[in-house]
Protein backbone atom coordinates (compact mmCIF):
# COMPACT_ATOMS: atom_id res chain seq x y z
CA UNK A 1 0.00 0.00 0.00
CA UNK A 2 1.35 3.57 -0.32
CA UNK A 3 2.28 5.40 2.16
CA UNK A 4 1.47 9.00 2.54
CA UNK A 5 4.44 11.23 3.83
CA UNK A 6 4.77 11.55 8.06
CA UNK A 7 4.08 15.30 7.82
CA UNK A 8 1.56 15.49 4.86
CA UNK A 9 -1.81 14.50 5.02
CA UNK A 10 -4.79 14.26 2.33
CA UNK A 11 -6.63 17.21 2.02
CA UNK A 12 -10.38 16.63 0.52
CA UNK A 13 -12.19 19.02 -1.02
CA UNK A 14 -15.79 19.55 -1.19
CA UNK A 15 -17.17 17.86 -4.34
CA UNK A 16 -20.42 16.41 -5.24
CA UNK A 17 -21.87 13.72 -3.12
CA UNK A 18 -20.95 10.45 -4.75
CA UNK A 19 -17.34 11.86 -5.64
CA UNK A 20 -16.91 12.96 -2.12
CA UNK A 21 -18.15 9.74 -0.48
CA UNK A 22 -15.37 7.90 -2.93
CA UNK A 23 -12.93 10.23 -1.04
CA UNK A 24 -14.10 9.32 2.36
CA UNK A 25 -13.97 5.56 1.92
CA UNK A 26 -10.47 6.27 0.47
CA UNK A 27 -9.39 7.79 3.33
CA UNK A 28 -10.77 5.96 5.51
CA UNK A 29 -8.96 2.71 3.54
CA UNK A 30 -5.93 4.36 4.04
CA UNK A 31 -6.13 4.70 7.35
CA UNK A 32 -7.61 1.58 8.03
CA UNK A 33 -4.82 0.30 6.43
CA UNK A 34 -2.15 1.65 7.87
CA UNK A 35 -3.24 1.04 11.31
CA UNK A 36 -3.57 -2.51 10.21
CA UNK A 37 -0.04 -2.38 9.45
CA UNK A 38 1.88 -0.05 11.41
CA UNK A 39 5.06 -2.29 10.82
CA UNK A 40 5.29 -1.25 7.06
CA UNK A 41 5.90 2.39 7.90
CA UNK A 42 9.39 3.44 7.74
CA UNK A 43 10.62 4.26 11.25
CA UNK A 44 12.49 7.85 11.38
CA UNK A 45 16.19 7.37 10.95
CA UNK A 46 18.00 7.70 14.69
CA UNK A 47 20.63 10.39 14.59
CA UNK A 48 24.14 8.99 14.88
CA UNK A 49 26.97 10.65 16.20
CA UNK A 50 29.61 12.27 14.15
CA UNK A 51 32.32 14.67 14.08
CA UNK A 52 31.02 18.12 13.58
CA UNK A 53 33.56 20.08 10.64
CA UNK A 54 31.74 23.38 11.34
CA UNK A 55 30.79 25.07 14.48
CA UNK A 56 27.02 26.61 15.35
CA UNK A 57 25.98 29.16 17.44
CA UNK A 58 21.87 30.64 18.10
CA UNK A 59 22.36 34.07 17.74
CA UNK A 60 18.75 34.73 19.39
CA UNK A 61 15.54 33.73 19.53
CA UNK A 62 11.92 34.84 20.68
CA UNK A 63 8.51 33.48 20.43
CA UNK A 64 6.34 34.46 17.77
CA UNK A 65 2.56 34.06 19.41
CA UNK A 66 0.49 31.39 19.62
CA UNK A 67 1.68 27.51 18.25
CA UNK A 68 0.05 26.05 15.83
CA UNK A 69 -1.45 23.35 17.91
CA UNK A 70 -3.11 21.26 15.34
CA UNK A 71 0.27 20.67 13.68
CA UNK A 72 -1.32 21.52 10.43
CA UNK A 73 0.29 24.97 9.68
CA UNK A 74 3.62 25.32 7.73
CA UNK A 75 4.37 29.00 8.71
CA UNK A 76 7.76 30.66 7.31
CA UNK A 77 9.30 34.27 7.96
CA UNK A 78 10.39 36.86 5.33
CA UNK A 79 13.73 38.46 4.93
CA UNK A 80 13.18 41.72 3.54
CA UNK A 81 15.05 44.99 3.92
CA UNK A 82 13.83 48.25 4.56
CA UNK A 83 15.31 51.89 5.43
CA UNK A 84 16.60 50.90 8.91
CA UNK A 85 18.31 47.50 7.48
CA UNK A 86 17.86 43.99 7.08
CA UNK A 87 14.05 43.01 8.82
CA UNK A 88 12.72 39.15 9.97
CA UNK A 89 9.21 39.16 9.31
CA UNK A 90 6.89 36.05 11.21
CA UNK A 91 3.52 35.72 11.87
CA UNK A 92 1.90 33.16 14.55
CA UNK A 93 -1.39 31.17 14.00
CA UNK A 94 -3.81 33.53 14.92
CA UNK A 95 -2.64 36.50 13.44
CA UNK A 96 0.13 38.35 14.96
CA UNK A 97 2.79 39.94 12.90
CA UNK A 98 6.13 40.63 14.62
CA UNK A 99 9.30 42.45 12.51
CA UNK A 100 12.71 42.15 13.93
CA UNK A 101 15.93 43.67 13.24
CA UNK A 102 17.88 40.48 11.89
CA UNK A 103 20.81 40.69 13.28
CA UNK A 104 20.12 41.32 16.71
CA UNK A 105 16.60 40.10 17.02
CA UNK A 106 15.26 43.67 18.29
CA UNK A 107 11.68 44.15 17.67
CA UNK A 108 11.13 46.60 15.03
CA UNK A 109 7.31 46.64 14.97
CA UNK A 110 4.54 44.38 16.02
CA UNK A 111 0.96 43.96 14.53
CA UNK A 112 -2.51 41.99 14.80
CA UNK A 113 -4.33 40.92 11.76
CA UNK A 114 -7.41 39.90 13.56
CA UNK A 115 -8.12 36.60 11.60
CA UNK A 116 -6.36 33.17 11.79
CA UNK A 117 -3.22 32.56 9.38
CA UNK A 118 -2.59 30.12 7.00
CA UNK A 119 0.25 30.43 4.72
CA UNK A 120 2.77 32.28 6.67
CA UNK A 121 4.48 35.36 5.34
CA UNK A 122 5.42 36.41 1.91
CA UNK A 123 6.87 39.64 1.03
CA UNK A 124 8.43 41.84 -1.87
CA UNK A 125 9.94 45.50 -2.24
CA UNK A 126 8.19 47.62 0.22
CA UNK A 127 5.70 45.35 1.74
CA UNK A 128 4.39 42.26 3.15
CA UNK A 129 1.52 40.06 2.48
CA UNK A 130 -0.20 37.36 4.94
CA UNK A 131 -3.22 35.04 4.38
CA UNK A 132 -5.71 33.67 6.02
CA UNK A 133 -7.33 30.48 6.97
CA UNK A 134 -11.09 32.05 5.52
CA UNK A 135 -9.54 33.64 2.16
CA UNK A 136 -8.19 36.82 3.67
CA UNK A 137 -5.23 38.64 2.52
CA UNK A 138 -3.86 41.74 4.13
CA UNK A 139 -0.85 43.65 3.41
CA UNK A 140 1.21 45.58 5.54
CA UNK A 141 3.92 48.01 5.38
CA UNK A 142 7.18 46.99 5.85
CA UNK A 143 8.55 50.01 7.59
CA UNK A 144 6.10 50.21 10.19
CA UNK A 145 3.67 47.12 10.07
CA UNK A 146 0.71 49.75 9.13
CA UNK A 147 -2.14 48.03 7.09
CA UNK A 148 -1.68 49.33 3.13
CA UNK A 149 -5.17 47.28 1.84
CA UNK A 150 -7.61 43.85 2.71
CA UNK A 151 -8.86 41.75 0.40
CA UNK A 152 -10.84 38.74 0.57
CA UNK A 153 -10.05 35.91 -2.32
CA UNK A 154 -12.95 33.11 -0.85
CA UNK A 155 -10.52 30.55 -0.06
CA UNK A 156 -7.78 29.36 1.87
CA UNK A 157 -4.19 29.88 1.03
CA UNK A 158 -1.68 27.74 2.72
CA UNK A 159 1.69 28.97 1.10
CA UNK A 160 3.08 32.43 0.96
CA UNK A 161 2.06 34.95 -1.65
CA UNK A 162 4.53 35.86 -4.41
CA UNK A 163 4.87 39.57 -4.19
CA UNK A 164 6.01 41.91 -6.85
CA UNK A 165 6.33 45.43 -8.03
CA UNK A 166 2.56 45.22 -9.82
CA UNK A 167 0.62 42.58 -8.00
CA UNK A 168 0.64 39.71 -5.74
CA UNK A 169 -0.28 35.88 -7.07
CA UNK A 170 -1.62 33.45 -4.49
CA UNK A 171 -2.71 29.85 -5.10
CA UNK A 172 -5.63 28.77 -3.49
CA UNK A 173 -6.67 25.22 -1.72
CA UNK A 174 -9.46 25.00 -4.25
CA UNK A 175 -7.25 24.98 -7.47
CA UNK A 176 -6.94 28.35 -8.18
CA UNK A 177 -4.53 30.89 -9.05
CA UNK A 178 -5.36 34.43 -8.27
CA UNK A 179 -3.42 37.47 -8.96
CA UNK A 180 -4.25 40.88 -6.99
CA UNK A 181 -2.87 44.38 -7.75
CA UNK A 182 -0.21 44.82 -5.60
CA UNK A 183 -0.75 48.80 -4.08
CA UNK A 184 -4.90 48.17 -3.35
CA UNK A 185 -5.60 44.25 -3.86
CA UNK A 186 -8.10 44.49 -6.47
CA UNK A 187 -8.20 41.09 -7.96
CA UNK A 188 -6.95 41.19 -11.45
CA UNK A 189 -7.68 37.81 -12.91
CA UNK A 190 -7.81 34.27 -11.80
CA UNK A 191 -8.08 30.94 -12.90
CA UNK A 192 -9.46 27.66 -12.30
CA UNK A 193 -7.89 24.08 -12.46
CA UNK A 194 -9.43 20.65 -11.67
CA UNK A 195 -8.96 19.49 -8.12
CA UNK A 196 -8.79 15.71 -7.65
CA UNK A 197 -10.59 14.07 -4.80
CA UNK A 198 -7.14 13.72 -2.49
CA UNK A 199 -4.43 16.23 -2.91
CA UNK A 200 -1.66 16.72 -0.27
CA UNK A 201 -2.48 19.56 2.12
CA UNK A 202 -0.69 22.23 1.16
CA UNK A 203 -0.18 24.10 -2.43
CA UNK A 204 2.95 25.17 -3.82
CA UNK A 205 4.16 29.49 -4.24
CA UNK A 206 3.65 30.75 -7.65
CA UNK A 207 6.57 32.53 -9.13
CA UNK A 208 6.36 36.03 -10.65
CA UNK A 209 8.70 36.74 -12.95
CA UNK A 210 9.07 40.29 -14.92
CA UNK A 211 6.14 39.34 -17.35
CA UNK A 212 4.62 36.02 -16.35
CA UNK A 213 3.97 34.25 -13.20
CA UNK A 214 4.46 30.33 -13.01
CA UNK A 215 2.25 28.14 -10.79
CA UNK A 216 1.92 24.26 -9.53
CA UNK A 217 -1.25 22.34 -9.20
CA UNK A 218 -3.19 19.86 -7.29
CA UNK A 219 -3.29 17.60 -10.54
CA UNK A 220 0.22 17.36 -11.37
CA UNK A 221 0.71 20.12 -13.57
CA UNK A 222 2.24 23.77 -13.63
CA UNK A 223 1.40 26.16 -15.69
CA UNK A 224 2.63 30.28 -17.01
CA UNK A 225 0.60 32.92 -17.58
CA UNK A 226 0.78 36.32 -18.77
CA UNK A 227 1.14 38.63 -15.59
CA UNK A 228 -0.92 41.10 -17.59
CA UNK A 229 -3.55 39.43 -19.01
CA UNK A 230 -3.88 36.27 -17.62
CA UNK A 231 -3.16 33.89 -20.28
CA UNK A 232 -2.16 30.94 -20.33
CA UNK A 233 1.01 30.66 -22.02
CA UNK A 234 1.66 26.43 -22.12
CA UNK A 235 0.84 23.48 -19.37
CA UNK A 236 3.26 21.03 -18.28
CA UNK A 237 2.47 17.72 -16.85
CA UNK A 238 5.21 16.57 -14.08
CA UNK A 239 2.97 13.71 -12.79
CA UNK A 240 0.77 11.78 -14.34
CA UNK A 241 -2.16 9.56 -11.77
CA UNK A 242 -1.19 5.85 -11.59
CA UNK A 243 -3.08 3.10 -9.45
CA UNK A 244 -6.36 1.51 -8.53
CA UNK A 245 -7.34 3.87 -5.99
CA UNK A 246 -7.41 7.86 -5.21
CA UNK A 247 -4.54 7.21 -2.57
CA UNK A 248 -2.04 5.54 -4.76
CA UNK A 249 -3.33 7.73 -8.27
CA UNK A 250 -2.33 11.00 -5.93
CA UNK A 251 -0.11 13.83 -7.73
CA UNK A 252 0.61 16.90 -6.42
CA UNK A 253 3.10 19.86 -7.29
CA UNK A 254 3.31 21.39 -3.96
CA UNK A 255 7.13 22.24 -4.54
CA UNK A 256 7.29 25.44 -5.46
CA UNK A 257 8.59 26.06 -9.46
CA UNK A 258 12.02 27.33 -9.77
CA UNK A 259 13.18 29.69 -13.13
CA UNK A 260 17.35 30.31 -14.03
CA UNK A 261 19.09 30.72 -16.47
CA UNK A 262 16.09 30.31 -19.07
CA UNK A 263 14.83 27.00 -17.32
CA UNK A 264 12.00 26.26 -15.30
CA UNK A 265 12.29 23.30 -12.88
CA UNK A 266 9.52 21.82 -11.46
CA UNK A 267 9.07 18.77 -8.81
CA UNK A 268 5.88 16.57 -8.40
CA UNK A 269 4.90 14.26 -5.45
CA UNK A 270 4.58 10.33 -6.90
CA UNK A 271 5.81 12.19 -10.27
CA UNK A 272 9.28 13.95 -11.76
CA UNK A 273 11.51 16.40 -11.97
CA UNK A 274 11.38 17.93 -14.82
CA UNK A 275 13.56 20.92 -17.09
CA UNK A 276 11.68 23.03 -19.46
CA UNK A 277 13.04 25.16 -21.85
CA UNK A 278 10.96 28.42 -20.99
CA UNK A 279 11.09 29.62 -24.69
CA UNK A 280 9.88 26.70 -26.38
CA UNK A 281 7.19 25.41 -23.65
CA UNK A 282 9.70 22.00 -24.43
CA UNK A 283 10.73 19.52 -21.58
CA UNK A 284 14.91 19.49 -21.74
CA UNK A 285 14.89 16.16 -19.53
CA UNK A 286 12.96 14.32 -16.67
CA UNK A 287 13.70 12.12 -13.60
CA UNK A 288 11.14 10.19 -12.13
CA UNK A 289 11.21 11.62 -8.06
CA UNK A 290 8.49 12.42 -5.59
CA UNK A 291 8.36 15.33 -3.38
CA UNK A 292 6.71 17.82 -1.84
CA UNK A 293 9.40 21.04 -0.52
CA UNK A 294 10.29 23.18 -2.42
CA UNK A 295 13.74 23.07 -4.37
CA UNK A 296 16.99 25.22 -4.67
CA UNK A 297 19.80 25.23 -7.28
CA UNK A 298 23.11 26.68 -7.57
CA UNK A 299 25.20 26.73 -11.22
CA UNK A 300 25.77 23.06 -11.26
CA UNK A 301 22.95 21.23 -9.07
CA UNK A 302 19.55 21.31 -7.67
CA UNK A 303 19.22 20.24 -4.11
CA UNK A 304 15.90 18.72 -3.11
CA UNK A 305 14.41 16.39 -0.06
CA UNK A 306 12.37 13.62 -1.62
CA UNK A 307 9.53 11.99 -0.17
CA UNK A 308 11.26 10.14 1.81
CA UNK A 309 13.60 12.45 3.39
CA UNK A 310 16.62 11.83 1.79
CA UNK A 311 18.77 14.87 0.37
CA UNK A 312 19.65 14.54 -3.34
CA UNK A 313 21.68 16.85 -5.39
CA UNK A 314 20.72 16.66 -9.28
CA UNK A 315 22.78 17.86 -12.11
CA UNK A 316 20.86 20.57 -13.60
CA UNK A 317 22.36 20.01 -17.30
CA UNK A 318 20.90 16.39 -17.86
CA UNK A 319 19.25 14.95 -14.44
CA UNK A 320 21.30 12.47 -13.63
CA UNK A 321 21.20 12.34 -9.44
CA UNK A 322 25.21 13.40 -8.48
CA UNK A 323 24.72 12.26 -4.85
CA UNK A 324 22.08 11.41 -2.48
CA UNK A 325 22.01 11.44 1.33
CA UNK A 326 19.75 9.39 3.52
CA UNK A 327 21.07 10.08 7.37
CA UNK A 328 17.63 11.78 7.77
CA UNK A 329 15.37 9.08 6.14
CA UNK A 330 12.02 9.22 7.28
CA UNK A 331 12.33 12.51 9.60
CA UNK A 332 10.03 15.06 8.06
CA UNK A 333 12.96 17.01 6.94
CA UNK A 334 11.96 20.61 5.33
CA UNK A 335 13.20 21.83 1.73
CA UNK A 336 16.69 22.70 2.13
CA UNK A 337 18.21 26.17 1.69
CA UNK A 338 21.77 26.34 0.04
CA UNK A 339 24.03 28.99 2.03
CA UNK A 340 27.90 29.51 1.24
CA UNK A 341 28.05 26.14 -0.49
CA UNK A 342 25.58 24.29 2.90
CA UNK A 343 22.60 22.85 2.48
CA UNK A 344 20.60 23.48 5.47
CA UNK A 345 17.13 21.59 6.84
CA UNK A 346 15.23 21.36 9.66
CA UNK A 347 13.27 17.88 10.92
CA UNK A 348 10.05 16.67 12.64
CA UNK A 349 11.94 16.70 16.41
CA UNK A 350 13.59 20.24 15.83
CA UNK A 351 16.80 19.80 15.05
CA UNK A 352 18.80 21.46 12.53
CA UNK A 353 21.25 19.68 10.15
CA UNK A 354 24.19 21.24 7.64
CA UNK A 355 25.10 19.28 5.05
CA UNK A 356 28.30 19.92 2.16
CA UNK A 357 26.52 20.96 -1.41
CA UNK A 358 29.00 19.28 -3.12
CA UNK A 359 29.18 15.87 -1.84
CA UNK A 360 26.29 15.28 0.70
CA UNK A 361 28.66 15.10 3.87
CA UNK A 362 27.07 15.78 7.22
CA UNK A 363 28.50 18.98 8.58
CA UNK A 364 27.03 20.05 11.67
CA UNK A 365 23.59 19.56 13.92
CA UNK A 366 22.02 21.57 16.57
CA UNK A 367 18.58 21.12 18.10
CA UNK A 368 17.20 24.58 17.77
CA UNK A 369 13.86 23.93 18.84
CA UNK A 370 11.32 21.11 20.69
CA UNK A 371 9.37 21.12 17.52
CA UNK A 372 8.69 20.55 14.27
CA UNK A 373 10.37 22.58 11.24
CA UNK A 374 8.30 21.88 8.67
CA UNK A 375 9.66 24.52 6.00
CA UNK A 376 12.92 25.49 4.68
CA UNK A 377 15.49 27.60 6.83
CA UNK A 378 15.88 31.92 5.50
CA UNK A 379 18.61 33.49 5.74
CA UNK A 380 20.27 37.22 5.37
CA UNK A 381 22.93 36.23 4.04
CA UNK A 382 24.84 35.77 7.21
CA UNK A 383 22.38 34.09 9.74
CA UNK A 384 20.15 31.53 9.02
CA UNK A 385 16.30 31.62 11.18
CA UNK A 386 13.81 28.81 11.50
CA UNK A 387 10.52 28.87 12.58
CA UNK A 388 9.25 26.20 14.69
CA UNK A 389 5.46 24.87 14.86
CA UNK A 390 5.56 25.39 18.79
CA UNK A 391 5.93 29.32 17.48
CA UNK A 392 9.58 29.70 18.03
CA UNK A 393 12.32 31.49 15.95
CA UNK A 394 15.70 31.09 16.25
CA UNK A 395 18.86 32.26 14.21
CA UNK A 396 21.58 30.66 14.07
CA UNK A 397 24.97 31.17 12.89
CA UNK A 398 27.63 29.08 11.75
CA UNK A 399 31.45 29.23 10.76
CA UNK A 400 34.19 26.20 9.59
CA UNK A 401 35.09 24.97 6.17
CA UNK A 402 33.11 22.70 3.71
CA UNK A 403 36.37 21.44 2.25
CA UNK A 404 36.68 17.67 2.03
CA UNK A 405 39.65 16.72 4.26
Amino acid sequence: MQHLPLNKTPRSIQRPTALFAATVLSVAFLLGGCAAKKDHVDPPAPLKEFAASITTQDAWSYGVGSADRNAQLSLTPWVGRSASGSVLVATDARGQVVASDSRTGEQRWRSELGFAVAGGVGGGGDKVVITGLRGEVAALDLANGALLWESDIGSVVNAPAAVGPQSVALRTADGRLVVLNSSNGERLWSDARPVPPLSLQGTSQPILMQDAVLAGFDNGDFSAYELGSGRRLFTINVALPKGRNDVERMVDVDSTPLFDRGVIYALAYQGRLIAVDAATAQVVWASTMSGFSNITLDATAIYLTDANSHLLAIDRRTGRTLWSQNALHARNVSAPLLLNGQLVVGDKEGYVHWFAAEDGRLLARTRAANSAIPRAPVTDGERIFIQAREGRIVAITSSGTTAQK
